[in-house]
């Protein structure tokens, strides 16, 4: 699951902010933010990859 701290990241990147004033916006290093980004994605990519294979096997499932 991603993070509240991963998902404000992701939002703020997505508005067009650099990682530097991520950074000093949330107060925090540029390599932490780095670190979230990474996180964040890994997990995304992690989830599609788990989400093609369920649609491959053909697998139902409920949405919570």
């Amino acid at each position: 699951m991603i993070t509240k701290k991963e998902k404000q990241i992701l939002e703020l990147r997505k508005k067009g902010l650099k990682q530097n004033e991520i950074a000093s916006k949330l107060k925090i290093s540029q390599p932490a933010v780095s670190s979230f980004e990474n996180n964040a994605l890994k997990k995304i990519r992690n989830a599609k990859k788990i989400m093609d294979f369920v649609k491959e096997l053909k697998i139902e499932y409920e949405e919570e």
